[in-house]
């Protein structure tokens, strides 16, 4: 798979294309925007995070050693902000929402205000 079959790049899409977007995902949730050291083991963080054959596959494409896992859109403000949205989208109350994401609940109430302003249609028509 390239970048242009799953959209990601640089190091998450080398670790997509060795052991697939889950892997790359499920790694960029667990440990993006820190530092961790990869290895192969079965009993190792990435084995448990990503599961023993796909981290030996990352392994074999990036080497042992230290990396800096890329956040991409699943961690910090934007990531909080889409779990928030789909949270509301599944009808959880703004309180919440608010504590499962650690935002304020201010900006859970402007997340539901966009999207409700989102799903009105024009006021205007489109005549």
């Amino acid at each position: 798979m390239s970048a242009s079959t799953h959209g990601l790049t640089g190091l998450l899409g080398r670790i997509a294309d060795a052991a697939g977007v889950k892997a790359a995902l499920a790694l960029a949730e667990a440990r993006g925007g820190r530092e961790m050291a990869l290895s192969s083991r079965p009993d190792g963080v990435l084995a448990s995070i990503v599961g023993a054959q796909a981290a030996l596959a990352i392994v074999q494409e990036i080497g042992v050693g230290k990396v800096t896992i890329p956040m991409a859109h699943l961690r910090g403000q934007r990531g909080r902000r889409e779990a928030a949205a789909r949270m509301l989208r599944a009808g959880a109350k703004i309180s919440q929402v608010a504590e499962a994401v650690d935002v304020h609940e201010r900006t859970v109430y402007r997340l539901k205000g966009n999207r409700d302003a989102d799903t009105t249609g024009s006021l205007f028509g489109d005549d």
